[in-house]
């Protein structure tokens, strides 16, 4: 009996390794488009396969991507021949990931070059101390959060998923009290803690596939995922109770309040960067506070 495609078609959907298949073209940007994920591929990458399928792997790189190892893929792609690289790729979280991607070249029932298959393997642990290095140049020393390059950057790419899967994404701009003031009332030590505090109950009170980020001294920006704004309304409660919580927990000085205040905006198809939604959430809050300024 002859081996079958959908028999090879079950092996594949339930292998461990991630495997990815393309196109051949085209090999200039965007790139050559994605035709199939197995489930250990969304795994990976944290991805539905629906938001994979037909978009260029270049989705899964990041600002920390090497460009030598891109260029040996690129050089693979265009020769047509196998390789072997391993890449820092993203999560769809933002969160980066090593994999080591075996390039496979397909051809067809005339022997002609038709896809691309890559089997990957996540081997991040190997790269922990790497990824250690990576974590202080994208954090904010203080707060471990996103520091601001790093939150625009991945903030783009989640912004435009959300306006190619025409979902809503709310931008949400947050203050904190002063922390010159707090440092003068309770020292530079503890206004750096509270900073912290803050960061973990915007952690705390968001979901994995949502970016927080340290923009200025004293603000943080959110982007959030298939969240219109009642629903960011929600986060930010939630957020204001991790906070108090988290005070009492660290045991902070009796009478210690740290004020939050907040705008919300929902980016709209005309906005070329998340900076734009995240300015009218800024206007917002400015405007909540009676259009002070620090």
């Amino acid at each position: 009996m002859p081996f079958q495609l959908n028999l090879f078609r079950q092996i594949v959907d339930h292998a461990q390794d991630a495997v990815m298949v393309t196109e051949v073209a085209p090999l200039q940007p965007p790139g050559p488009i994605i035709v199939y994920v197995n489930p250990a591929m969304c795994r990976l990458s944290g991805y539905a396969a629906c938001e994979l399928l037909g978009r260029s792997p270049r989705a899964l790189q990041g600002p920390q991507t090497d460009p030598a190892a891109l260029l040996q893929l690129s050089s693979a792609l265009r020769d047509g021949r196998e390789t072997t690289v391993e890449l820092l790729n993203y999560h769809r979280s933002g969160t980066p990931y090593w994999a080591r991607l075996h390039l496979l070249p397909l051809f067809d029932e005339v022997g002609e070059l038709s896809h691309f298959a890559a089997l990957q393997q996540d081997v991040s642990s190997r790269h922990l101390r790497g990824d250690a290095l990576y974590r202080m140049v994208v954090s904010d020393e203080c707060t471990r959060l996103f520091n601001r390059h790093m939150f625009f950057d991945v903030g783009a790419k989640t912004m435009q998923l959300a306006f190619r899967q025409q979902k809503p994404l709310a931008a949400v701009v947050l203050a904190a009290d002063d922390p010159c003031r707090l440092n003068s009332s309770y020292g530079q030590l503890v206004g750096q803690m509270l900073m912290r505090i803050v960061a973990q109950s915007i952690v705390a009170a968001i979901r994995e596939s949502d970016i927080a980020g340290r923009l200025a001294q004293r603000e943080f920006g959110l982007l959030l995922p298939e969240t219109g704004e009642n629903e960011a309304q929600v986060v930010l409660a939630r957020i204001q109770e991790a906070l108090e919580a988290g005070l009492i927990d660290a045991g902070m000085p009796p009478g210690l309040h740290v004020g939050l205040c907040a705008g919300v905006a929902v980016a709209r198809a005309e906005d070329a960067a998340p900076e734009q939604a995240l300015e009218r959430a800024r206007s917002r809050m400015m405007e909540s506070l009676g259009g002070t300024k620090d």
